[in-house]
């Protein structure tokens, strides 16, 4: 059997993204070349190496043999081309580095500015998601930063920093509400992510079963920033990240309606596929941002 390089990426590219389009837009290729090297790779392998199925392509038994070779030859390269780079002080890669929405967009482009200029040879670009686990499992971002856990055989898992959170409301709010405790909530309306409260879990959680309210009625809102905004504009009461708002703490457009109240807190974890945890840009990344405490959030 005779492999070939330019055969086995395209169907490592569409193995990825489980389809001919998408694969053909990250190669470059057309939709028929692309499926064109597939067929001559089954060929050589004398097997099949997808299967369709009503959820779209699927790899056979064949299929994922090769694929997990594929997955340690391009990543065996890609070091390769990463250490040619640096001996030849050239630029090192592309890391495409995801985030969550709220967090990317707040903090962590700020944070990052002095990475950015102290290794030029290192080429960031940024997506921030609410569903980060797929794109990193399909290749289409390189390191993801979650405040999910995700356990994978496949992925290196590092701790960041654990992350505080807030219950919020404008001042004129609660002095109109005069809520003080945490039963003052019932009948008030709640912002969370979700219509059922489970955003909410970390401050119920917090509380002893008998003392939790019921959070009626909610209205559900799926991006922080929208939330923050609705409770400054006195629409409810609303529970966020406390880095989210700390300007607006201190210029007092909202105030925390629990501060004596000890809240779970939340983790948030830097993913990557373990395999390419060994190429130099990751690692400098991956070491600068596990500096980031709390701390260094709230003076953001």
């Amino acid at each position: 059997m005779a492999l070939n390089l330019y055969q086995l990426k395209a169907f490592f590219t569409v193995a990825q993204t489980r389809n001919f389009t998408e694969a053909s837009k990250r190669l470059y290729l057309t939709q028929s070349a692309v499926s064109h090297a597939v067929n001559k790779l089954g060929k050589s392998a004398g097997d099949e190496l997808f299967n369709k199925t009503s959820k779209g392509l699927e790899l056979t038994e064949a299929g994922r043999i090769l694929y997990k070779a594929c997955e340690t030859v391009f990543f065996e390269i890609e070091k390769a081309e990463e250490h040619l780079a640096a001996v030849k002080n050239k630029n090192l890669g592309l890391i495409r580095l995801g985030a969550t929405v709220e967090f990317g967009t707040t903090l962590l482009v700020k944070y990052l500015k002095v990475f950015i200029e102290k290794n030029p040879r290192i080429h960031i670009d940024f997506q921030f998601r609410h569903e980060l686990l797929k794109p990193l499992l399909n290749e289409e971002l390189d390191v993801i930063i979650d405040c999910t856990e995700h356990d994978s055989g496949e992925l290196l898992k590092t701790p960041l920093f654990r992350e505080e959170y807030a219950v919020i409301a404008s001042p004129g709010y609660l002095r109109k509400h005069r809520i003080r405790q945490p039963a003052d909530l019932a009948g008030h309306n709640i912002l969370s992510m979700d219509k059922e409260g489970k955003w909410w879990g970390n401050f119920l959680n917090a509380l002893p079963a008998a003392g939790r309210p019921e959070l009626s009625p909610v209205t559900e809102m799926n991006h922080i920033r929208a939330m923050i905004n609705a409770a400054i504009e006195d629409l409810g009461v609303g529970f966020v990240p406390r880095y989210c708002v700390m300007k607006e703490l201190k210029a007092k457009t909202l105030a925390e309606v629990f501060p004596r109240l000890k809240l779970f807190e939340g983790n948030f974890y830097i993913y990557q596929k373990a395999k390419r945890a060994g190429l130099e840009r990751h690692r400098s990344l991956v070491e600068y941002l596990k500096n980031i405490k709390s701390t260094h959030l709230e003076r953001a």
